[in-house]
Parts: structure tokens; sequence; C-alpha cells
């Protein structure tokens, strides 16, 4: 005969270890169908990234899913990333991608986050980024040296590197940009400057210009005032490095870290709370779609740039920016208040 407290454990455990056991069960098979939720309207880069990984991401994990992109804009990416992080699923049926400055947003205290970076399991990016600042050449000026005489007006996106950059610039370079907010996505912004609403934006990415507007640069109608990045791109060896005409130490250093992102750009993004071995399947097949010549032959095709980040670098680099000293973050947060 049991005793009552066996009998007990049974009655009102049983069904609780049956739920685990299900749960482990549901993680060891095959996902059938991933959702990728894009954090911009459709026609950008990053929709172009998420669709380009739809039609090849799925071949590389197991059970073949089907893979969906949404876009869900709003916040530059923040809407996107709540989501994420508090209501889809944690099983790997959904990730996001999102643009990779959305880290800052949590690391300075922005009130509408609602996500955690160290918490959330990065899976891989595409490519590292150049970001530029682009200007109509008829209606702007000419120098980023001209941009700290007299007023630039761009077109922004809240939330990304579109909106700090340009602070970023003003703040430590001395340049004199008007930003207007209210623009969802890099496809308004470019019509924008085309229309003549702004003079251009700063924070769009090198390939991207390549990709969307080649005309624009075979015909001259642009000028590249300066690179947002930590490197030069190799394309653009006479445009200067914003970190290059920072004089002061302190802000040279801050400089660098709020241009650290490029390292993180595009970034594919999945929940919190996963298990271990589904991340390491998310990853791994990231990897190896990275490395299929139908991908590459693909990107190649659209335009886009191709030179990824391993997942766990992602990681790595996102907690070590809580690390950086109290002084540093604090100055770059009251800069960009």
């Amino acid at each position: 005969m049991k005793r009552p407290e066996v009998k007990a454990f049974h009655a009102c455990c049983g069904a609780l270890l049956l739920t685990a056991a299900m749960a482990g069960n549901a993680y060891a098979q095959d996902l059938s169908r991933i959702s990728i939720t894009v954090g911009f309207t459709s026609g950008g880069t990053y929709d172009a990234t998420a669709r380009l990984f739809s039609r090849h991401l799925g071949k590389h994990l197991a059970g073949n899913p089907q893979i969906i992109v949404q876009n869900m804009p709003g916040s530059g990416g923040i809407v996107a990333l709540n989501h994420l992080y508090n209501i889809a699923p944690s099983d790997g049926s959904a990730l996001a991608l999102v643009d990779g400055a959305l880290v800052f947003e949590a690391l300075f205290g922005n009130p509408s986050v609602k996500y955690d970076p160290r918490q959330l399991n990065w899976i891989g990016s595409r490519a590292k980024e150049t970001p530029t600042c682009i200007v109509w050449a008829e209606r702007s000026v000419a120098t980023i040296d001209q941009a700290m005489e007299r007023e630039v007006v761009l077109g922004a996106t809240i939330g990304t590197r579109t909106y700090n950059q340009p602070r970023l610039f003003n703040a430590l370079l001395g340049t004199k940009f008007k930003i207007v907010t209210g623009y969802p996505g890099g496809n308004e912004l470019t019509v924008a400057m085309e229309r003549g609403e702004t003079e251009g934006w700063c924070g769009w990415s090198w390939t991207s210009v390549k990709r969307r507007v080649p005309t624009w640069l075979s015909e001259k109608k642009v000028n590249i005032l300066v690179q947002g990045a930590l490197e030069k791109s190799p394309d653009l060896p006479n445009v200067p490095l914003a970190v290059d005409l920072v004089t002061n130490p302190i802000d040279r250093q801050i400089l660098q870290l709020m241009l650290s992102d490029t390292r993180i750009a595009s970034p594919l993004i999945a929940p919190g709370g996963m298990p271990k071995q589904r991340v390491h399947e998310l990853r791994t097949g990231f990897d190896r779609m990275m490395t299929d010549p139908d991908f590459t032959n693909d990107a190649e095709k659209l335009g886009i740039e191709v030179d990824p980040t391993p997942g766990e670098k992602l990681q790595t680099a996102v907690n070590e920016m809580f690390t950086l000293p109290v002084d540093v973050l604090s100055r770059a947060k009251e800069l960009l208040k």
C-alpha cells in the first residue's frame, strides 16, 4: 500500500510532471513554421534581408520549416522587440530582425523599452554596417565641415541610428543638423529626401545606399558627408570617419561606444527562455545559411552584403555594453536626452 504522502504527490503533481514532459517533447520536435518579425515597413533593407532569410533559412533547420515574414513598424523597432520579448512564444517559432542600435534604448533607460537585450538570444547578423550621412547635392552641403556652418534638415526614425547619430554629431562634432522625425523607415526617409521634404538622412547603411539608389550615385545626385562607423568602407576612402573628427579623448570614447552597434547590425534575434539546444540549432542553421552558395548568390543579385557575425559573438558584444564605466554611459545618455 502506498503511503498517504506518496498518493498525495501523485494526485497533485502528476499532472505537472506530464505537462513538463510534453513541453520537453515539444521542444525536441521539429518546427513546421517560423515567423520573422521586421521592425520596419516593407521595401527597406531590413525587410529585404528578412525575406532573403525566409527563402533560405528553413532548409538549414531540422524539419525544413516554412519561414514567413511579418512587418511590425513602430518606434524604430521597439514595438517589434517588445513583442518578441514579452508575447512571442519562446520555442524557436518566433524571431525578429531589427536595428542593432535598439540595444542603446535599453542601455540608456528609454521608458518605452520593455526588453533586456542581455536576456534575448542573438542568433546572428548578416553583415556589419557602415552608416553614412547622405544629402541631396543640389539642395544641400558638400562636406561635413559645411554642415558645421549652416543648418541641414535631416529625416529620422526615433529609436534608430538615423535619429541618434545626427544628435551625437551635433553634440560632438558641432554640426547643425535639424532632425525631423515621424518617418517609420528607410523607404519613407528616401522618398522624403527625393521630394525635397528633407535634405537627406544619417545612419543610412552604405550597403543599402548601393542597393536602393545606385543611379543617385552614378549620376552624382548626392553627397556623402561622413561615415558613422568604426572603420571606413573600402568604397569610401575619401569620406571621413566621424570618430576621426573628435579631438576630446572622452568624447571620442563615447562616440566609439555609440558606433559599436554597427558591428551588431541587422541581427536576427530569438526570445529569452529558450532551451539551449534550440538556440544552438538556430545559430548553427544561420551560420550554414551564410555560407550556402544559393543564399550568397541570391544576396548578390539583390545587392545585399554578406559579412556575417555569429550569434555567440553578438551575445558577448551586447553583454559587454552593459559593463562599460558609469561615467561614460552617463555622459552618452546625457548627450542623447
